[in-house]
């Protein structure tokens, strides 16, 4: 019996472009997609800082990044981390980095210094919770990389977060 989560369920739908709604043998699950992609994403980068088997595409043209001086310490304390998960990015002097690669499975037409800027941000919002570095970098980019409320997905889409979410440790 092989199979998925959503296979012999009806058609999944969404509800103001933030929820999914998938019914099943005793009701319904409402399911926020945002939340439900962070954890996908938050566990898979633990996988993959676990095993150091990130895989970058790399830039066609590489991108400059520009940051403030404190957020260029942040960015060395996380460089090593965020390449294992497939960003090849180097330090070019002056507060400024260069992004030569980025992780093959970031969303396509993703602006990758925007996600880096939100990855800096959340890691620095999540000092505060002492959960180490791992963790933290995990959190950040499984935040920074996610679907957003109000993305509009299709129905091929919401199964597969179904699907996906339940092959979670901790779907819940």
């Amino acid at each position: 019996a092989t199979g998925s989560f959503s296979r012999h369920q009806r058609e999944p739908f969404q509800i103001h472009n933030t929820s999914v709604v998938s019914q099943i043998k005793s009701g319904f699950l409402l399911i926020d997609q945002q939340a439900a992609h962070e954890r996908i994403l938050y566990e898979k980068y633990l996988e993959v800082l676990d095993t150091n088997q990130g895989y970058t595409q790399k830039e066609l043209f590489p991108r400059t990044l520009n940051l403030s001086p404190a957020d260029t310490e942040l960015m060395k304390e996380m460089l090593p981390s965020i390449q294992l998960l497939g960003f090849d990015i180097q330090e070019f002097g002056a507060d400024t980095f260069i992004i030569y690669g980025v992780p093959v499975d970031l969303k396509s037409g993703s602006d990758e210094t925007k996600i880096l800027e939100s990855l800096l941000n959340q890691y620095r919002d999540n000092i505060d919770l002492n959960i180490g570095l791992r963790d933290n970098i995990a959190r950040s980019m499984a935040r920074s990389a996610s679907i957003s409320h109000g993305q509009i997905l299709t129905g091929i889409e919401m199964k597969e977060l179904i699907d996906r979410l339940f092959a979670c440790a901790m779907p819940f």
